[in-house]
């Protein structure tokens, strides 16, 4: 089995300095010792931050074009996509489900609003909560909406075998849950 690029121990490949070749013996600077320049930005260190960042924000640019493409609002594919797996929730539930600021939240449902894909309404039970339900038109999207989430999928799977397939989504969860545990644990310091 061929051993990987790591080296033994599969630890990841260490961070290398460009030099410039050494001259020849007889040519001007022989003998003085290689100029070291920095990294340059192709041969920055593998991380899985540095990846899953650059996975987020394609995925962001390819879902607003879908979005786009299906007149929504562009940013609105999250909330829309849980909407219709589960709605009735609070905004503020969609805001902790997200981690993002409640404004944030407060300003894609209104985009959704305007789209005709959600209403937003006072709970009985507590008037400072707004439910969030998804409209007959968004259930009727809701097919090209899952399609664009599977065409996604797809795409960043595409050239994997189907034990690679399952290899590579068993790490991404279990970094999701490291994410999640260390996230906790920030939360309840505060």
């Amino acid at each position: 089995m061929e051993e990987p690029a790591g080296g033994a121990g599969n630890s990841p490949p260490r961070a290398s300095l460009r030099t410039q070749p050494l001259p020849d013996a007889g040519a001007p600077g022989a003998g003085r010792p290689p100029v070291v320049h920095p990294m340059s930005r192709r041969e920055r260190p593998r991380t899985a931050g540095r990846y899953v960042g650059a996975i987020h924000r394609f995925a962001r640019r390819y879902f607003a074009a879908q979005m786009e493409g299906l007149g929504l609002p562009a940013g609105a594919f999250p909330l829309i996509f849980r909407l219709l797996r589960r709605d009735n929730v609070s905004q503020d539930e969609l805001a902790g489900d997200f981690l993002v600021d409640k404004g944030t939240t407060a300003r894609t449902l209104a985009r959704l609003e305007e789209a005709g894909l959600i209403t937003r309404s006072v709970d009985q039970e507590d008037r400072r909560v707004k439910r969030v339900r998804v409209t007959e038109r968004a259930r009727e999207m809701a097919p090209e909406i899952r399609a664009a989430a599977r065409a996604w999928n797809d795409k960043l799977l595409d050239g994997f075998s189907p034990d690679e397939r399952e290899l590579a989504l068993s790490f991404l969860q279990r970094m999701t849950d490291n994410a999640r545990r260390h996230w906790k644990d920030i939360e309840s310091s505060d």
